[in-house]
């Protein structure tokens, strides 16, 4: 099983005091950004390993962290592809 160590957006353990990802409200946002994509990364189709990301960044903009508008469904890939 992977580590938080080796995932490629590990920071050493650095979080914000409002960064609450496992919040009810986040799993809402992410589940809604998945239906509204139809659970496929808008990249490439792919169905396996979605990632909900976020088009202005959950750092710099706390008050677009739960807006639907903000999230894409990027697949594992994809999304590394993205951040590179």
């Amino acid at each position: 099983m992977p580590t938080k160590e080796n995932h490629w957006n590990w920071q050493g353990g650095k979080s914000l005091q409002n960064d609450r990802r496992d919040s009810v409200e986040y799993k809402n946002w992410r589940l809604k950004v998945y239906e509204r994509d139809n659970y496929k990364c808008v990249q490439c189709g792919s169905k396996e390993k979605l990632n909900a990301h976020h088009i202005k960044s959950w750092k710099n903009y706390p008050n677009l962290r739960y807006d639907i508008n903000n999230g894409i469904t990027l697949c594992e890939r994809c999304h590394i592809k993205y951040h590179q």
